[in-house]
Formats: C-alpha cells, structure tokens, sequence
C-alpha cells in the first residue's frame, strides 16, 4: 500500500519524496540481501532476477526508499523458498511505516481534499452551529482549509523579501497567513471506523481513511486542545494511530464489534470530564459481535438479540454520560437501516447516511457543526 498514495488520493503524490527506510526495514532488507547473495540457481532467468533484486536491496540499504518498489515477493519465493518469502514479507511491513513527517503530508492532503470537495457541495461556510473564535488581531502561517488574510499574508512576504530570503519571488507558501481566532469550546471526540471486510469490498475503506486523516490534521491544525481518539473496530475493538489505520489491511475480519468500539469512547470521554463530547461512528453493517464477560468476542451473523442488546445498552451509557453521537450509515441495507433507525430513536443521537465521495464533507461538517 506503501506505494499506491498517489492512486490512493489523487493527484500529486504526497510521497514522491520520501524520508529514508526505517532502521528495522534495512535490517529486514540486510537479511533478504544475504539470502540473494548465497543463492545458486542454474537458470538465466532466475540469475538476472537475482542480480536485479541484490541492486535494489543494496541501494534501499543506502537510503534510496523507492529502490525495491518493484521488487517481486512471489518471485523471490519461488527462487529461494520460504525463507525468502519470510523475510520479503517482513521487509514489506516494515517499510510500511510511515514517518511523523509522512504521515502529516498525507494528513494535510486529506483534509485539503475534503475541504475541496465540501466547496463544491455547497458547504464550504463555517455557518450552521459552528463557533468560531472571535479574531485575536494576530496572523498565523495558513492551515489546510483556512481563510487566508490577504494582508498580513502580503506583509510576510514584504518582510520576507526584505530580509534577502528569495528578493525575485513575489509570494512563496511560507508567507500565506490566516487571521489567528480566540480558542473555541473545546471538545473530546472520538471517531470510531469500521475495519470489517466489507468495507474493502463496497471500496469504502480508502473514503474512511481519507476522512480519519482529514480530521486528525483538521484537529491539529485548528482545534489544538481538542482531545481526538481513533478507534477501529472488527471483531475487536482497539485504539488506533493515524499511522496505523493508514496500514491497516483490510483482510477478512469477522464481525463490527461496535460494542467494544463504544466502551473505549466511553473510556476516552471519562478521561477529559471537562470538555464537550462526541462520538462519531463510520461504519457499512449493523453490529454482528460484542464483548462477553469474560473478555473475549462473539460473533453473531445476522445480529443476535445479545449483540444489538449490548450494543445499544453501551450506547445509552455514552449518552448518560453527556456525550452527542452521530451515526455515518455508509451502505443501503436493510439491516443496517433498521439498526439506525433503532438508535435515531435515542436522545442525543443523530443518524447520517452517506456514500464514500460523501463521508469527508459531511463528517467534518459534523465536527464544526457540534464543536
């Protein structure tokens, strides 16, 4: 997935110029590279694949992150059994990760593509519930999605300009400014995202990751003392880094375990009693598992009367502990309709159904809306 971002959000690649591998991916292509080195094979073929795949690794060893790009993994295996598969694979998730500075550049990506796509719906105005700060009479270096101040933005680049720094360049990115706002209510949010299978098939997990990142740089950027938890729920329910959703494969998890999902919101909002609350849940399918007693899962297709029961009693106790929760309906089945239609019912609780292109514009809406 390391190198599909440019497909993977559109237009230019927020990666083209990636900072150098991690140590323990080097360590993993150092241990591929002694494998290559040590083959013996008879055929040609296999002879040129190996010599090609030893440049490449020596080159990624050297910093070079795009080198093993096309590296084959099923090739290697073919040649040198498992071993090479083994440690293939093991380099393959360790370049996975992705570094502070990566991450934000996809981040800020994300959120201007939301941002983007909520103009062209007709959303772009803050209006409809969202309080702003009152302007402070300072000027900050522009954020994705912000207004800019046209100028305090000129006199950056004046006093930019004057200092020697680019004399030839009218305008530069670094001197884009926005009107600094006093701070907001702030609030503690939770997003919890579906990871079940589903989600893939239907092609809804890249909108879902899209839209976690957007909010998470939009937090950042504008909401500083927001407190944000990511929590991704299949079976099981876990919290998750940007970082870590963005890697997140998407195999064939059974079951959406919203029960456990809500539990950790819950866990989220107790630790911040002060500040406002909302939860956002992202999902394509009703609950089809929660939590027993004892810890463990249980899966349950369609939704047993236990699952749906537990579900919605952890949702009440989210609801009695002040918390607003909005519902992101991402498909059109029956199940999942009557499951929203269950808790639309519920105080507090608003249900929003939505396709991919939508979920972006409508969730951070939702957020500035409730903020």
């Amino acid at each position: 997935m390391r190198f599909r971002y440019r497909e993977y959000l559109g237009g230019p690649d927020p990666l083209a110029e990636p900072d150098p591998p991690p140590e323990e991916a080097v360590a993993a292509s150092r241990e591929l590279l002694a494998l290559v080195e040590a083959a013996e094979v008879g055929d040609e073929a296999d002879r040129m694949a190996l010599a090609a795949a030893e440049k490449a690794l020596v080159r990624y060893g050297d910093g070079d992150r795009v080198a093993v790009t096309d590296l084959d993994p099923r090739l290697l295996a073919r040649i040198l059994g498992s071993p090479g598969r083994e440690a293939a694979d093991r380099l393959d998730a360790a370049d996975h990760t992705l570094s502070p500075r990566e991450l934000r550049r996809l981040a800020d990506v994300a959120l201007r593509d939301v941002e983007r796509a909520r103009r062209g719906r007709g959303s772009g105005s803050h209006r409809g519930g969202h309080r702003d700060g009152e302007p402070d009479g300072t000027a900050r270096a522009a954020a994705p999605g912000s207004v800019v101040d046209a100028v305090a933005t000129v006199r950056a680049a004046t006093l930019r300009r004057a200092e020697g720094r680019g004399r030839n360049e009218a305008l530069r990115a670094e001197d884009v400014r926005t009107a600094g706002t006093e701070p907001a209510a702030s609030s503690a949010v939770s997003l919890l995202v579906d990871l079940s299978h589903s989600m893939a098939t239907r092609e809804l997990h890249e909108s879902a990751t899209r839209t976690a990142l957007a909010l998470h740089s939009l937090v950042g950027s504008r909401y500083p003392e927001d407190r944000l938890q990511l929590v991704g729920f299949g079976e099981v329910a876990r919290e998750m880094t940007p970082g870590s959703l963005v890697a997140h494969g998407w195999g064939r998890v059974p079951g959406t375990n919203l029960h456990q999902a809500l539990r950790l919101a819950r866990g989220h909002l107790a630790r911040h009693p002060d500040l406002h609350r909302h939860v956002m849940v992202v999902t394509d399918g009703e609950p089809t598992a929660h939590t027993g007693a004892d810890g463990d899962p249980r899966f349950s297709w369609p939704a047993g009367p236990r699952t749906v029961e537990a579900t919605v009693g952890e949702l009440d106790a989210v609801l009695r502990d002040g918390a607003e929760v909005t519902f992101f309906l991402l498909a059109e089945d029956p199940r999942l309709r009557a499951f929203g239609d269950l808790v639309a019912r519920r105080r507090g609780v608003r249900v929003v159904r939505a396709d991919g292109g939508e979920l972006g514009p409508l969730l951070l809406d939702r957020f500035r809306a409730a903020h």
